[in-house]
Protein backbone atom coordinates (compact mmCIF):
# COMPACT_ATOMS: atom_id res chain seq x y z
CA UNK A 1 0.00 0.00 0.00
CA UNK A 2 1.02 3.52 -0.29
CA UNK A 3 0.71 4.26 3.20
CA UNK A 4 3.82 3.56 4.95
CA UNK A 5 5.60 3.85 7.96
CA UNK A 6 8.42 5.76 6.72
CA UNK A 7 10.07 6.36 3.23
CA UNK A 8 9.69 3.27 0.76
CA UNK A 9 13.80 2.68 -0.30
CA UNK A 10 12.71 0.03 -2.64
CA UNK A 11 9.70 -0.37 -4.95
CA UNK A 12 8.36 -4.43 -4.47
CA UNK A 13 5.68 -6.62 -6.16
CA UNK A 14 2.83 -5.16 -5.16
CA UNK A 15 4.43 -1.45 -5.98
CA UNK A 16 4.81 -3.16 -9.85
CA UNK A 17 1.55 -5.35 -9.07
CA UNK A 18 -0.62 -1.65 -8.63
CA UNK A 19 1.31 0.24 -11.38
CA UNK A 20 0.55 -2.57 -13.92
CA UNK A 21 -3.42 -2.76 -12.62
CA UNK A 22 -3.66 0.72 -14.14
CA UNK A 23 -3.38 0.04 -17.73
CA UNK A 24 -4.70 -3.43 -17.05
CA UNK A 25 -8.26 -1.13 -16.20
CA UNK A 26 -8.35 1.23 -18.60
CA UNK A 27 -7.88 -1.13 -21.26
CA UNK A 28 -10.67 -2.82 -19.89
CA UNK A 29 -12.85 0.00 -20.39
CA UNK A 30 -11.45 0.74 -23.85
CA UNK A 31 -12.16 -2.52 -25.12
CA UNK A 32 -15.69 -2.04 -24.39
CA UNK A 33 -15.24 1.56 -26.59
CA UNK A 34 -14.04 -0.71 -29.43
CA UNK A 35 -17.49 -1.84 -29.39
CA UNK A 36 -19.21 1.76 -29.87
CA UNK A 37 -19.34 1.62 -33.96
CA UNK A 38 -21.29 -1.35 -33.95
CA UNK A 39 -23.86 -0.33 -31.05
CA UNK A 40 -24.22 2.99 -32.53
CA UNK A 41 -25.20 1.75 -36.38
CA UNK A 42 -26.81 -1.73 -35.18
CA UNK A 43 -28.44 -0.57 -32.20
CA UNK A 44 -28.88 3.34 -32.30
CA UNK A 45 -29.18 4.03 -35.67
CA UNK A 46 -26.70 6.67 -36.19
CA UNK A 47 -25.58 7.37 -39.74
CA UNK A 48 -21.92 5.90 -40.67
CA UNK A 49 -21.57 9.42 -42.51
CA UNK A 50 -22.60 11.23 -39.29
CA UNK A 51 -20.68 8.87 -36.73
CA UNK A 52 -17.52 9.15 -38.88
CA UNK A 53 -17.57 13.15 -38.59
CA UNK A 54 -18.00 13.08 -34.87
CA UNK A 55 -15.46 10.31 -34.57
CA UNK A 56 -12.96 12.63 -36.05
CA UNK A 57 -14.08 15.41 -33.58
CA UNK A 58 -14.06 13.31 -30.39
CA UNK A 59 -9.87 12.25 -31.42
CA UNK A 60 -9.23 15.39 -32.19
CA UNK A 61 -10.22 16.85 -28.65
CA UNK A 62 -8.60 13.46 -27.19
CA UNK A 63 -5.51 14.56 -28.63
CA UNK A 64 -5.45 18.12 -27.16
CA UNK A 65 -7.05 17.51 -23.96
CA UNK A 66 -3.99 15.48 -22.59
CA UNK A 67 -1.34 18.78 -21.95
CA UNK A 68 -4.96 20.88 -20.75
CA UNK A 69 -5.31 18.26 -17.79
CA UNK A 70 -1.27 17.50 -17.28
CA UNK A 71 -0.79 21.35 -16.80
CA UNK A 72 -3.80 21.55 -14.73
CA UNK A 73 -2.39 18.69 -12.52
CA UNK A 74 0.59 21.09 -11.89
CA UNK A 75 -1.55 24.02 -11.05
CA UNK A 76 -3.11 22.48 -8.46
CA UNK A 77 0.11 20.81 -6.75
CA UNK A 78 1.37 24.15 -6.91
CA UNK A 79 -1.73 25.23 -4.50
CA UNK A 80 -2.28 22.22 -2.53
CA UNK A 81 -1.29 21.93 1.18
CA UNK A 82 -0.24 18.63 0.99
CA UNK A 83 2.95 18.34 -1.24
CA UNK A 84 3.26 14.23 -0.63
CA UNK A 85 1.14 12.54 -3.75
CA UNK A 86 0.52 15.03 -6.64
CA UNK A 87 -1.38 12.56 -9.24
CA UNK A 88 -2.23 9.54 -7.05
CA UNK A 89 -5.02 11.80 -6.11
CA UNK A 90 -6.68 12.50 -9.46
CA UNK A 91 -6.35 8.71 -10.20
CA UNK A 92 -8.52 8.24 -7.25
CA UNK A 93 -11.27 11.28 -8.92
CA UNK A 94 -11.04 9.48 -11.89
CA UNK A 95 -12.30 6.63 -10.86
CA UNK A 96 -16.55 7.84 -10.40
CA UNK A 97 -16.17 9.75 -13.59
CA UNK A 98 -14.99 6.81 -15.27
CA UNK A 99 -18.01 4.40 -14.25
CA UNK A 100 -20.78 6.93 -15.11
CA UNK A 101 -18.97 8.10 -18.28
CA UNK A 102 -18.70 4.71 -19.47
CA UNK A 103 -22.22 3.28 -18.71
CA UNK A 104 -23.86 6.81 -20.06
CA UNK A 105 -22.11 6.02 -23.34
CA UNK A 106 -24.17 2.79 -23.50
CA UNK A 107 -27.41 3.49 -21.44
CA UNK A 108 -28.52 7.05 -22.24
CA UNK A 109 -28.89 7.47 -26.15
CA UNK A 110 -31.05 4.48 -25.93
CA UNK A 111 -33.47 6.82 -24.35
CA UNK A 112 -33.81 9.53 -26.75
CA UNK A 113 -34.34 9.85 -30.27
CA UNK A 114 -32.85 11.38 -33.60
CA UNK A 115 -30.06 14.42 -33.18
CA UNK A 116 -31.06 14.25 -29.57
CA UNK A 117 -30.05 10.81 -29.29
CA UNK A 118 -26.51 11.85 -30.65
CA UNK A 119 -26.07 14.55 -29.00
CA UNK A 120 -26.34 12.45 -26.07
CA UNK A 121 -23.89 9.94 -27.09
CA UNK A 122 -21.32 12.67 -27.95
CA UNK A 123 -21.36 14.30 -24.14
CA UNK A 124 -21.76 10.83 -22.41
CA UNK A 125 -18.18 9.95 -24.51
CA UNK A 126 -16.30 13.40 -23.65
CA UNK A 127 -17.32 12.60 -19.91
CA UNK A 128 -15.86 8.94 -20.46
CA UNK A 129 -12.98 10.58 -22.06
CA UNK A 130 -12.17 13.00 -19.38
CA UNK A 131 -11.73 10.73 -16.87
CA UNK A 132 -9.66 7.82 -18.89
CA UNK A 133 -7.51 11.52 -19.66
CA UNK A 134 -7.52 12.65 -16.12
CA UNK A 135 -6.45 8.67 -15.01
CA UNK A 136 -4.07 7.98 -17.93
CA UNK A 137 -2.07 11.49 -17.52
CA UNK A 138 -1.65 10.14 -13.77
CA UNK A 139 -0.59 6.67 -14.25
CA UNK A 140 1.59 8.26 -16.91
CA UNK A 141 3.12 10.71 -14.79
CA UNK A 142 3.40 8.39 -11.82
CA UNK A 143 6.30 6.33 -13.55
CA UNK A 144 8.65 9.37 -12.73
CA UNK A 145 7.59 9.62 -9.30
CA UNK A 146 8.10 6.34 -8.55
CA UNK A 147 11.03 5.58 -10.02
CA UNK A 148 14.21 6.68 -8.47
CA UNK A 149 16.57 5.42 -11.31
CA UNK A 150 16.91 3.47 -14.89
CA UNK A 151 16.22 -0.51 -13.47
CA UNK A 152 13.07 0.82 -11.73
CA UNK A 153 12.02 3.01 -15.18
CA UNK A 154 12.52 -0.30 -17.08
CA UNK A 155 10.68 -2.72 -14.58
CA UNK A 156 7.89 -0.15 -14.36
CA UNK A 157 7.77 0.25 -18.05
CA UNK A 158 7.28 -3.90 -18.10
CA UNK A 159 4.46 -3.73 -15.42
CA UNK A 160 3.04 -2.19 -17.32
CA UNK A 161 2.90 -3.91 -20.37
CA UNK A 162 2.04 -7.33 -18.44
CA UNK A 163 -0.84 -5.30 -17.27
CA UNK A 164 -2.12 -3.85 -20.33
CA UNK A 165 -2.11 -7.34 -21.57
CA UNK A 166 -3.56 -8.95 -19.13
CA UNK A 167 -6.60 -6.15 -19.48
CA UNK A 168 -7.06 -6.80 -22.94
CA UNK A 169 -6.89 -10.32 -22.56
CA UNK A 170 -10.24 -9.92 -19.25
CA UNK A 171 -11.71 -7.25 -21.75
CA UNK A 172 -11.49 -9.48 -24.90
CA UNK A 173 -12.56 -12.68 -22.73
CA UNK A 174 -15.23 -11.47 -20.80
CA UNK A 175 -16.62 -8.91 -22.87
CA UNK A 176 -17.71 -10.77 -25.74
CA UNK A 177 -19.12 -13.47 -23.52
CA UNK A 178 -21.47 -11.37 -21.76
CA UNK A 179 -22.26 -9.29 -24.37
CA UNK A 180 -22.99 -12.62 -27.00
CA UNK A 181 -25.36 -13.91 -23.98
CA UNK A 182 -27.64 -10.97 -23.44
CA UNK A 183 -28.47 -10.26 -27.38
CA UNK A 184 -27.10 -7.01 -28.87
CA UNK A 185 -30.01 -4.75 -27.78
CA UNK A 186 -30.03 -2.01 -25.70
CA UNK A 187 -30.06 -4.21 -22.36
CA UNK A 188 -27.28 -5.81 -23.36
CA UNK A 189 -24.92 -2.99 -24.34
CA UNK A 190 -26.22 -1.51 -20.67
CA UNK A 191 -25.44 -4.27 -18.95
CA UNK A 192 -22.03 -5.38 -20.28
CA UNK A 193 -20.90 -1.48 -20.06
CA UNK A 194 -21.68 -2.03 -16.23
CA UNK A 195 -19.70 -5.07 -15.88
CA UNK A 196 -16.85 -3.17 -17.67
CA UNK A 197 -16.92 -0.10 -16.01
CA UNK A 198 -16.68 -2.41 -12.18
CA UNK A 199 -13.93 -4.89 -13.48
CA UNK A 200 -12.19 -1.61 -15.38
CA UNK A 201 -12.93 1.01 -12.05
CA UNK A 202 -11.58 -2.09 -9.63
CA UNK A 203 -8.37 -2.49 -11.18
CA UNK A 204 -8.12 0.96 -11.53
CA UNK A 205 -8.60 1.43 -7.91
CA UNK A 206 -5.78 -1.22 -7.08
CA UNK A 207 -3.49 0.89 -9.51
CA UNK A 208 -4.22 3.95 -6.50
CA UNK A 209 -4.17 1.87 -3.80
CA UNK A 210 -0.66 -0.05 -4.24
CA UNK A 211 1.22 2.73 -5.71
CA UNK A 212 3.62 5.00 -4.27
CA UNK A 213 5.18 9.03 -4.66
CA UNK A 214 8.40 8.66 -3.36
CA UNK A 215 10.63 11.96 -4.97
CA UNK A 216 6.97 14.45 -6.06
CA UNK A 217 9.16 16.83 -3.50
CA UNK A 218 12.36 16.50 -5.31
CA UNK A 219 10.65 16.78 -9.06
CA UNK A 220 8.55 19.94 -8.00
CA UNK A 221 11.16 21.46 -5.89
CA UNK A 222 11.09 25.59 -6.65
CA UNK A 223 13.59 26.52 -9.42
CA UNK A 224 14.83 29.57 -10.66
CA UNK A 225 14.21 32.00 -13.03
CA UNK A 226 17.12 30.45 -15.46
CA UNK A 227 16.08 27.28 -14.66
CA UNK A 228 12.47 27.55 -15.49
CA UNK A 229 13.78 29.51 -18.74
CA UNK A 230 16.00 26.69 -19.68
CA UNK A 231 13.45 24.44 -19.46
CA UNK A 232 10.96 26.38 -21.90
CA UNK A 233 9.79 24.00 -24.80
CA UNK A 234 9.32 25.87 -28.32
CA UNK A 235 7.43 25.10 -31.58
CA UNK A 236 10.86 24.81 -33.26
CA UNK A 237 12.66 22.51 -30.61
CA UNK A 238 10.34 19.97 -31.59
CA UNK A 239 10.78 20.59 -35.35
CA UNK A 240 14.41 20.39 -34.92
CA UNK A 241 14.01 17.31 -33.24
CA UNK A 242 12.19 15.94 -36.33
CA UNK A 243 15.03 16.91 -38.24
CA UNK A 244 18.35 15.49 -36.38
CA UNK A 245 16.60 12.58 -34.78
CA UNK A 246 16.03 10.04 -36.92
CA UNK A 247 14.71 7.30 -34.34
CA UNK A 248 12.28 9.75 -32.70
CA UNK A 249 11.03 10.21 -36.82
CA UNK A 250 11.01 6.36 -37.09
CA UNK A 251 9.24 6.20 -33.99
CA UNK A 252 6.24 7.96 -34.99
CA UNK A 253 6.28 6.55 -38.48
CA UNK A 254 5.84 3.56 -36.28
CA UNK A 255 3.59 4.96 -33.96
CA UNK A 256 0.92 5.77 -36.38
CA UNK A 257 1.09 2.97 -38.32
CA UNK A 258 0.54 0.31 -35.26
CA UNK A 259 -2.17 2.35 -33.70
CA UNK A 260 -3.63 2.64 -37.18
CA UNK A 261 -3.07 -1.56 -37.25
CA UNK A 262 -4.99 -1.99 -34.01
CA UNK A 263 -7.80 0.13 -34.17
CA UNK A 264 -8.94 -0.82 -38.34
CA UNK A 265 -8.63 -4.51 -37.03
CA UNK A 266 -10.37 -4.41 -33.17
CA UNK A 267 -13.12 -2.05 -35.13
CA UNK A 268 -13.65 -4.85 -37.21
CA UNK A 269 -13.44 -7.50 -34.81
CA UNK A 270 -16.75 -7.95 -34.13
CA UNK A 271 -17.90 -7.93 -37.36
CA UNK A 272 -15.79 -10.82 -37.80
CA UNK A 273 -17.01 -13.30 -35.31
CA UNK A 274 -20.74 -12.23 -35.55
CA UNK A 275 -21.42 -11.67 -38.89
CA UNK A 276 -18.59 -14.43 -41.10
CA UNK A 277 -17.77 -16.90 -38.10
CA UNK A 278 -21.24 -16.50 -36.92
CA UNK A 279 -20.50 -16.36 -33.20
CA UNK A 280 -19.62 -13.29 -31.04
CA UNK A 281 -18.51 -15.39 -27.98
CA UNK A 282 -15.70 -16.56 -30.28
CA UNK A 283 -13.78 -13.37 -30.17
CA UNK A 284 -12.81 -14.44 -26.56
CA UNK A 285 -10.47 -17.70 -27.57
CA UNK A 286 -8.84 -15.33 -29.43
CA UNK A 287 -8.14 -13.42 -26.70
CA UNK A 288 -6.76 -16.74 -25.01
CA UNK A 289 -4.19 -17.43 -28.00
CA UNK A 290 -2.92 -13.85 -28.54
CA UNK A 291 -2.31 -13.03 -24.64
CA UNK A 292 0.71 -15.75 -24.52
CA UNK A 293 2.20 -14.63 -27.62
CA UNK A 294 2.20 -10.95 -25.43
CA UNK A 295 3.34 -12.68 -22.23
CA UNK A 296 5.96 -14.49 -24.27
CA UNK A 297 7.38 -11.54 -25.98
CA UNK A 298 7.17 -9.50 -23.21
CA UNK A 299 9.55 -12.42 -21.14
CA UNK A 300 11.88 -13.04 -24.30
CA UNK A 301 12.03 -9.92 -25.40
CA UNK A 302 14.18 -8.67 -22.25
CA UNK A 303 16.68 -12.03 -22.57
CA UNK A 304 16.72 -11.71 -26.30
CA UNK A 305 17.87 -8.06 -26.06
CA UNK A 306 21.18 -8.94 -24.25
CA UNK A 307 22.43 -10.43 -27.08
CA UNK A 308 20.37 -8.84 -29.86
CA UNK A 309 19.34 -4.98 -30.49
CA UNK A 310 15.66 -4.78 -29.47
CA UNK A 311 14.99 -3.09 -32.39
CA UNK A 312 16.23 -6.02 -34.55
CA UNK A 313 13.65 -7.85 -32.25
CA UNK A 314 10.37 -5.79 -33.05
CA UNK A 315 11.48 -6.00 -36.29
CA UNK A 316 11.76 -9.73 -36.21
CA UNK A 317 8.06 -9.83 -34.39
CA UNK A 318 5.97 -8.15 -36.91
CA UNK A 319 7.63 -9.24 -40.02
CA UNK A 320 7.04 -12.67 -38.90
CA UNK A 321 3.49 -11.35 -37.67
CA UNK A 322 2.79 -10.15 -41.32
CA UNK A 323 3.50 -13.56 -42.86
CA UNK A 324 1.29 -14.98 -40.44
CA UNK A 325 -1.45 -12.60 -41.71
CA UNK A 326 -0.99 -12.85 -45.39
CA UNK A 327 -1.10 -16.68 -45.56
CA UNK A 328 -4.24 -16.03 -42.94
CA UNK A 329 -6.12 -14.04 -45.85
CA UNK A 330 -5.02 -16.02 -48.28
CA UNK A 331 -6.98 -19.18 -46.48
CA UNK A 332 -9.94 -17.06 -45.19
CA UNK A 333 -10.57 -16.01 -49.18
CA UNK A 334 -10.15 -19.09 -50.73
CA UNK A 335 -11.59 -22.01 -48.05
CA UNK A 336 -14.73 -22.99 -49.11
CA UNK A 337 -15.68 -22.89 -45.16
CA UNK A 338 -13.41 -21.60 -42.57
CA UNK A 339 -13.13 -23.50 -39.57
CA UNK A 340 -12.65 -20.96 -36.79
CA UNK A 341 -10.75 -22.55 -34.29
CA UNK A 342 -8.16 -22.70 -36.99
CA UNK A 343 -8.27 -19.37 -38.20
CA UNK A 344 -8.65 -17.89 -34.87
CA UNK A 345 -5.52 -19.49 -34.10
CA UNK A 346 -3.66 -18.04 -37.56
CA UNK A 347 -4.98 -14.80 -37.10
CA UNK A 348 -3.87 -14.42 -33.25
CA UNK A 349 -0.70 -15.36 -33.62
CA UNK A 350 0.10 -13.20 -36.51
CA UNK A 351 -1.70 -9.84 -34.73
CA UNK A 352 -0.24 -11.20 -31.34
CA UNK A 353 3.54 -10.77 -33.09
CA UNK A 354 2.33 -7.44 -34.77
CA UNK A 355 1.27 -5.27 -31.75
CA UNK A 356 3.70 -6.93 -29.26
CA UNK A 357 5.61 -3.83 -30.64
CA UNK A 358 3.46 -1.44 -28.68
CA UNK A 359 4.36 -3.02 -25.45
CA UNK A 360 8.37 -3.00 -26.39
CA UNK A 361 8.50 0.30 -27.71
CA UNK A 362 8.79 2.37 -24.54
CA UNK A 363 12.43 1.21 -23.80
CA UNK A 364 13.13 3.17 -27.93
CA UNK A 365 11.47 5.87 -26.51
CA UNK A 366 13.44 7.05 -23.42
CA UNK A 367 16.42 6.16 -26.31
CA UNK A 368 15.77 8.32 -28.69
CA UNK A 369 14.94 11.28 -25.87
CA UNK A 370 18.90 10.35 -24.99
CA UNK A 371 19.70 10.56 -28.22
CA UNK A 372 18.38 13.90 -28.64
CA UNK A 373 19.91 15.53 -25.64
CA UNK A 374 23.36 14.35 -26.97
CA UNK A 375 22.46 15.58 -30.37
CA UNK A 376 21.38 19.02 -29.44
CA UNK A 377 21.73 19.32 -25.89
CA UNK A 378 18.17 20.09 -24.91
CA UNK A 379 16.48 16.90 -23.68
CA UNK A 380 13.22 18.65 -24.89
CA UNK A 381 11.39 15.18 -22.78
CA UNK A 382 7.99 16.77 -22.50
CA UNK A 383 7.52 18.04 -26.18
CA UNK A 384 8.33 14.74 -27.34
CA UNK A 385 6.44 12.45 -25.09
CA UNK A 386 3.94 14.79 -26.22
CA UNK A 387 4.04 14.54 -29.85
CA UNK A 388 4.59 10.71 -29.77
CA UNK A 389 1.07 10.96 -28.08
CA UNK A 390 0.12 13.01 -30.36
CA UNK A 391 0.97 10.49 -33.36
CA UNK A 392 -0.69 7.55 -31.46
CA UNK A 393 -4.08 9.80 -31.80
CA UNK A 394 -3.43 10.19 -35.58
CA UNK A 395 -3.31 6.83 -36.20
CA UNK A 396 -5.92 5.87 -33.68
CA UNK A 397 -8.12 8.79 -35.56
CA UNK A 398 -7.66 7.26 -39.09
CA UNK A 399 -8.37 3.88 -38.32
CA UNK A 400 -11.31 4.34 -36.50
CA UNK A 401 -12.93 7.16 -39.00
CA UNK A 402 -11.73 4.82 -42.18
CA UNK A 403 -13.36 1.36 -40.25
CA UNK A 404 -16.94 3.26 -40.18
CA UNK A 405 -16.88 4.35 -43.78
CA UNK A 406 -14.83 0.96 -45.10
CA UNK A 407 -17.89 -0.69 -44.23
CA UNK A 408 -20.08 1.01 -45.93
CA UNK A 409 -17.83 1.09 -48.87
CA UNK A 410 -18.11 -2.64 -48.61
CA UNK A 411 -21.64 -2.32 -48.30
CA UNK A 412 -22.32 -3.99 -44.90
CA UNK A 413 -25.44 -4.20 -44.10
CA UNK A 414 -26.50 -3.51 -40.48
CA UNK A 415 -29.02 -6.23 -39.04
CA UNK A 416 -28.42 -8.58 -41.78
CA UNK A 417 -25.99 -11.06 -39.82
CA UNK A 418 -24.40 -13.98 -41.65
CA UNK A 419 -26.07 -13.07 -44.48
CA UNK A 420 -24.47 -10.54 -45.48
CA UNK A 421 -23.38 -9.63 -48.94
CA UNK A 422 -20.29 -11.06 -50.34
CA UNK A 423 -18.56 -7.96 -50.76
CA UNK A 424 -19.42 -7.17 -47.07
CA UNK A 425 -17.88 -10.42 -46.13
CA UNK A 426 -14.60 -9.90 -48.25
CA UNK A 427 -14.11 -6.37 -47.15
CA UNK A 428 -14.72 -7.63 -43.39
CA UNK A 429 -11.97 -10.14 -43.95
CA UNK A 430 -9.60 -7.61 -45.25
CA UNK A 431 -10.24 -5.40 -42.84
CA UNK A 432 -9.06 -7.73 -40.23
CA UNK A 433 -6.05 -9.46 -41.96
CA UNK A 434 -4.78 -8.30 -44.84
CA UNK A 435 -5.15 -4.30 -44.13
CA UNK A 436 -3.40 -4.79 -40.80
CA UNK A 437 -0.72 -6.83 -42.41
CA UNK A 438 0.11 -4.28 -45.35
CA UNK A 439 0.02 -1.17 -43.00
CA UNK A 440 2.27 -2.98 -39.74
CA UNK A 441 4.76 -3.61 -42.92
CA UNK A 442 5.04 0.21 -42.99
CA UNK A 443 6.24 0.05 -39.14
CA UNK A 444 9.09 -2.80 -39.79
CA UNK A 445 10.11 -0.26 -42.38
CA UNK A 446 10.18 2.84 -40.26
CA UNK A 447 12.78 0.46 -37.84
CA UNK A 448 14.36 -0.77 -40.98
CA UNK A 449 14.95 2.22 -43.02
CA UNK A 450 14.89 5.24 -40.91
CA UNK A 451 16.25 4.16 -37.33
CA UNK A 452 19.78 5.16 -37.21
CA UNK A 453 21.52 4.22 -33.74
CA UNK A 454 23.49 1.03 -33.53
CA UNK A 455 26.03 -0.09 -31.09
CA UNK A 456 28.50 2.84 -31.76
CA UNK A 457 26.41 5.34 -31.51
CA UNK A 458 24.77 3.36 -27.78
CA UNK A 459 28.46 3.76 -26.83
CA UNK A 460 29.10 7.19 -27.52
CA UNK A 461 25.71 8.28 -26.01
CA UNK A 462 26.95 6.18 -22.63
CA UNK A 463 30.23 8.02 -22.74
CA UNK A 464 28.68 11.23 -22.87
CA UNK A 465 26.14 10.92 -20.07
CA UNK A 466 28.85 9.19 -17.91
CA UNK A 467 30.88 12.44 -18.19
CA UNK A 468 28.50 14.54 -17.66
CA UNK A 469 27.30 12.81 -14.50
CA UNK A 470 30.96 13.56 -13.66
CA UNK A 471 30.79 16.85 -14.00
CA UNK A 472 27.56 17.24 -12.25
CA UNK A 473 29.20 15.31 -9.64
CA UNK A 474 32.45 17.28 -9.04
CA UNK A 475 29.95 20.62 -8.88
CA UNK A 476 28.51 19.21 -6.23
CA UNK A 477 31.42 18.42 -4.73
CA UNK A 478 32.21 22.00 -4.72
Amino acid sequence: MSKTKGPVTKLNTMHHIGYGAGDAGGVVMLMLISYLERFSRNVLGVDPAIYAGILIVWNVWDAINDPLVGTFMDVMFTKAKNKQNKFRPWILRSIPILAVGLISVFSLPNLFDGLLCIVVLFISKIVFELGYTVMNIGMGSLLGVMATNDAERASLSSARGFGSTVGGAIGAMALPVVLGSLGETPFGFAATAVVAAVLGCFLVFIHYAFTVERNVEAQNAVKTEAEKEAEKVKVTDILNVFKVNRPYLALCVHSICICFVQGIAQGAATYMYSDVLGDLKLQAIGSVISMPVMFGGLIIAPILAKKIDLVKIIRSFILIGCILLGTCFIYAVTAPKLIPVLFIVWQGLGTGLVTLSVQLQWGLVGESIDYNEYLTGKRSEGAIYGTFSLTRRVGQTLSGSLAVLMLTWFGYQAGAGTAQPASAIFGIKAMVILIPAIIAMGSWASFRFIWNIDDEKRAKVAAWKAEKAAKAGAADAE
